[in-house]
């Protein structure tokens, strides 16, 4: 099948705002970590977490980016090295775990939205609230990229704002040591450490996922890699200052949850700032939940265009030369999935895209096993490469693959029946995709 091709309209500067919404949209919802993990280790793992694990994938996607960058992204990179069934694998459990990922951010709008309503409205409310979050989204995806890029800045704004307010008065309210106690007293070093690390790592995830619309970003060898890197940089801080200081105000870190940056707030700048961080809440996660919906909507049409899905999913809107047919098929499944809650989102999306990392750094170290792999080709001036030959990759790639292993693990006991059929849905799906490929 040709390529369809789709509208290029994204610049630099909200390719950054995308990026950091992609990865983070500020520190809502990072207080889920705190219960599994304790306050201590939620806190060294954000800290820790982008040097073994965000820029290990930052320089793999990079690299990977600059020698493939089409539409599809790390599905088409994972195809080109390792063949049609893992191509379909990493295409599968990237569009399954978005749908996971898609509806976790819709759940959260509705858990940022109790303080807006009557305690009577909330059982509706977060039935309903996901629901018309996901439509909202999907109409602005089908007006364009550039659309999504200058509104996801300005979201980026007013969404870190109170944070930084809450830092500053926080100062002034600190009570507790944040570091302590360093993990739940009713929990072991390997539980703790497995599931937050899990979560952690979620909250470090999506810096390849741009990768997915090479075709509609300018100068993608170029800007895509210098704004993930920019991305990472305000991530960090934007997590670890808002949650210690918050910490630090608070008289028992064990009712903190979901959602507890606004009890924060209100403990910290009264009624005025819990509101505004609320209403922060619900504009990160309704950012979180458009860019995804931007970023994982463009696998379904890349495996469409290869033959695994039906073609219906390459059709582009006439006027605004976005995917529609798969912005709309990803939308429907993200709504299925908003019944579950937040942890169990979130830990069997990082099953999925645990898997897929894997598969991405391994990609990487394939393709520089082949001949010419390790160099630039003629032309390639602006291609990156990460330095040091092999073993630069091993020493870039082995560190965020042993926290993979051991943060799977650590998780195994409890979400092995949700993580498990998930992750391995793909092999019972693929002989069913090259059929309808063959049938083509």
């Amino acid at each position: 099948m040709p390529p369809i091709r789709v509208r290029r309209g994204l610049r630099f500067l909200p390719m950054v705002g995308v990026v950091y919404c992609l990865t983070s949209a500020g520190p809502a919802g990072i207080e889920e970590m705190v219960p599994a993990s304790g306050p201590g280790l939620t806190l060294l793992l954000l800290v820790f977490l982008p040097i073994f694990y965000g820029l290990p994938l930052v320089l793999a996607a990079g690299e990977m980016n600059s020698r493939y960058p089409v539409e599809g992204g790390y599905y088409r990179w994972i195809r080109e090295v390792f063949g049609d069934f893992w191509g379909f694998q990493a295409g599968w459990w990237s569009w399954l775990g978005a749908f996971f990922d898609g509806a976790l951010y819709a759940v959260l709008v509705a858990e940022y939205s109790d303080l807006f309503l009557p305690a009577a409205w909330e059982p509706l409310a977060h039935r309903v609230i996901p629901i018309v979050v996901i439509a909202a989204c999907t109409w602005i995806n089908v007006r364009g990229i550039e659309v999504v890029g200058w509104s996801t800045l300005l979201f980026n704004v007013f969404m870190l704002s109170p944070f930084a307010v809450l830092c500053v008065l926080g100062l002034f309210h600190w009570e507790h040591n944040p570091l302590v106690p360093m993990r739940p007293p009713d929990s072991g070093w390997l539980p703790a450490l497995g599931v937050g690390a899990l979560m952690g790592m979620w909250n470090y995830s999506g810096y390849e996922s741009l990768s997915t619309t090479m075709e509609e970003v300018e100068n993608p060898r170029r800007n895509y890699l210098r704004a993930i890197l920019i991305a990472i940089l305000i991530t960090v801080p934007s997590y670890v200052l808002p949650l210690a200081i918050g910490l630090a105000a608070t008289p028992d870190w064990t009712t903190v949850s979901a959602g507890s940056f606004t009890d924060m707030g209100r403990r910290i700048g009264g009624p005025l700032l819990a509101t505004w961080i609320a209403a922060a809440g619900i504009v990160s996660n309704f950012a979180l939940s458009n860019v995804n919906l931007l970023a994982y909507s463009r696998i379904p049409f890349a495996m469409a265009q290869d033959g695994f899905l039906p073609a219906a999913l390459t059709r582009v809107h006439r006027v605004h030369g976005t995917p529609w047919v798969a912005l709309l098929a990803t939308a429907v499944f993200y709504t299925v999935l908003t019944p579950l809650n937040v942890e169990q989102l979130a830990v069997i999306e990082m099953w999925l895209f645990s898997a897929l990392y894997v598969a991405i750094y391994l990609a990487l170290w394939r393709l520089r096993c082949r001949p010419g792999g390790a160099g630039r080709q003629d032309g390639e001036t602006d291609r990156f490469l990460i330095p040091g030959g092999r073993r630069g990759i091993w020493w870039v790639i082995l560190p965020p693959m042993l926290l993979i292993v051991m943060a799977v693990y650590g998780s195994f006991g409890e979400y092995l029946w949700y993580g498990g059929p998930a992750l391995l849905s793909g092999l019972a799906l693929y002989p069913l995709a090259a059929w309808w490929k063959r049938r083509k």
